[in-house]
């Protein structure tokens, strides 16, 4: 069964992973530093919310190439670029960790966004190749 943030078990193992990130976990791939990776998912999350993302199509390519990155090659060479105004990267400082991972977990409806290479994808494994990428 996919895991779902629907449920509560799950929810909890997300939030538990998170509780076990700290500002010194160095990233396994890409640029983004833990706090920034937060704000990043962060971002994502309340564009779910408030803007229903997760709507749009999702084309053929995008399903293979999801189904190859995310599930046959889970530790494929990182870099795929998110959207522009999803890119956290230098706008961020570590003083704001904690209040980053405060903001968390602070979702209960079910989320789905539409990414740029993988169409539409769950935000549990959004969060779950995020947390993976800080080893958590």
């Amino acid at each position: 069964m996919k895991k779902n943030l629907l449920d509560k078990a799950v929810c909890d193992q997300l939030i538990d992973r998170v509780k076990d990130l700290t500002p010194s976990n160095t990233p396994r791939w890409g640029e983004m530093n833990p706090t920034e990776m937060l704000l990043h998912c962060n971002i994502c999350n309340r564009q779910i919310l408030n803007e229903g993302r997760g709507d749009e199509k999702t084309t053929f390519k995008q399903y293979l190439l999801r189904i190859v990155a995310l599930y046959i090659a889970p530790n494929f060479k990182r870099g795929i670029k998110s959207e522009a105004r999803n890119i956290t990267k230098g706008m961020i400082d570590n003083v704001h960790f904690e209040e980053q991972k405060k903001d968390f977990p602070n979702r209960n409806k079910p989320m789905t966004l539409t990414h740029p290479a993988f169409g539409n994808i769950t935000a549990y494994k959004h969060m779950d190749h995020h947390l993976r990428q800080f080893g958590v």
